[in-house]
């Protein structure tokens, strides 16, 4: 078996992003699309744990694995599967006890995707978080590609025009604009991603938002596995079985 083709990290220090409604649903995504998906809660309060709780098994599998330490991810557990998406916890940035986890992360790591609310709160500290992850040595080192994906949109104009202005200037891309919508809120209480929603218009609705920013991953992933990005100095501007996982890996039985 071979190591998985893309590992995509959602990440924000600031809590209530939708960090967790943009991993499930990426995990949903891939998986309808045929591939073997696993999915790695690394938020100690477990929140896409109890989404796949409620996921039916007639629907397509994801591997849902619970690593509130993701410094302690064994690379043997990411073999075999086509995309691993890994969702973090709020804080890990800036809460000194988890630095290790999060340089952990951007390691694994081959493309960073950062959900961000469009309040002037939520946008400063947003911007703030994307200068600290491009000045971080781990980043640096390596650096990955980083897209803003921009959630729950409102009609804060001039918010989003700050925040696009803030990123033209970084070269980040505002990949996608997912709306704000009691839809999000339905598919996550059935343990269910908006393109398994097909019957719902609202739903639809979102489609091509979810698509465009999937085209953005699996390209910036062939790309940077083709060829490495160089290091910025800092002077600078598989489907396993459930039965073969071990007690914690798999996600908690469904019923």
């Amino acid at each position: 078996m071979t190591q998985s083709v893309v590992n995509i990290l959602v990440v924000n220090s600031k809590g209530g992003c939708g960090k967790t409604t943009v991993a499930t649903n990426l995990a949903v995504a891939y998986a309808n699309g045929g591939k073997s998906v696993a999915l790695f809660d690394c938020d100690r309060q477990a929140s896409a744990q109890q989404w796949n709780g409620a996921r039916g098994l007639d629907l397509p599998s994801i591997d849902l694995y619970h690593r509130p330490e993701p410094a302690k991810i064994e690379p043997s557990t990411m073999v075999g599967y086509n995309a691993c998406i890994f969702d973090s916890g709020p804080g890990i940035s800036t809460q000194p006890t988890l630095r290790t986890e999060f340089e952990a992360l951007l390691k694994i790591c081959d493309v960073i995707v950062v959900p961000m609310l469009s309040s002037a709160w939520d946008i400063q500290a947003g911007k703030n978080f994307v200068t600290q992850l491009m000045t971080h040595r781990v980043w640096r080192n390596a650096p990955k590609p980083i897209a803003v994906v921009e959630n729950r949109i409102s009609t804060n104009l001039a918010g989003q025009q700050q925040l696009q202005h803030f990123l033209r200037c970084l070269d980040v891309p505002a990949v996608s604009e997912f709306r704000e919508s009691p839809i999000y809120a339905e598919a996550g209480d059935r343990g269910k991603g908006i393109v398994e929603l097909k019957s719902n218009r609202a739903a639809r609705k979102e489609y091509k938002a979810w698509r465009t920013l999937i085209c953005w991953i699996d390209e910036k992933s062939r790309q940077a596995k083709s060829e490495r990005l160089p290091g910025i100095p800092l002077a600078a501007s598989h489907s396993k079985s459930r039965t073969e996982k071990g007690i914690g890996d798999a996600a908690t039985e469904r019923t």
